[in-house]
């Protein structure tokens, strides 16, 4: 306690936070951490997943095209899903898919980012094939189509991946278990 300077009553010094109130304030603050950080994580995960499909997934499309228009018999070219699964440590798209396979080097694809996280396949036919990929839907078309599928790993925990695609016949992109 400090005495007063008027007439000598003494008072006593108020000023700041009990250590019990201290230690409330860092509680709730944990709490909501625990629950924010996560779901910051996992909408950051989404984001990156998402914006490299779109644009990986455009670059193939413009390639699909070009191919059509070059090739001596007019039509597309299937190309195999590469890599062969999603890599949540990323993967070097050029060395793992363009230069050690022939048909992504032969669209002369340019990705968007050195580095994807996500396995990319392309799916063609004619209008006697039967089109639309499990889980997707694609209309009945007269003229050649192509599909691209991409799996990604967005939990990047090995779990359920999310598949993405975009055809030739609809450029809307279709989703399947990204929420999960």
């Amino acid at each position: 306690m400090v005495m007063g300077r008027h007439m000598g009553i003494r008072t006593r010094d108020e000023r700041g936070f009990t250590l019990v109130e201290l230690m409330i304030v860092v509680a709730v603050l944990a709490i909501l951490a625990a629950i924010a950080i996560p779901s910051f994580f996992r909408e950051s995960s989404k984001a990156k997943h998402q914006s490299e499909v779109t644009a990986m997934m455009g670059e193939i499309a413009v390639k699909l095209e070009q191919f059509k228009m070059e090739s001596a018999n007019g039509r597309y070219i299937d190309a195999p899903k590469c890599p062969g699964s999603p890599t949540p440590a990323g993967a070097n798209f050029r060395t793992s898919c363009i230069v050690a396979t022939s048909v992504w080097e032969t669209l002369r694809i340019n990705p968007p980012a050195t580095t994807t996280y996500c396995s990319y396949e392309v799916t063609t036919g004619t209008s006697a094939d039967a089109p639309a990929p499990t889980g997707f839907t694609m209309a009945q078309t007269a003229t050649s189509w192509w599909f691209i599928i991409a799996e990604c790993d967005m939990g990047n925990d090995g779990g359920t991946n999310a598949t993405f695609m975009v055809s030739s016949i609809d450029s809307k992109q279709q989703k399947l278990n990204v929420g999960q």
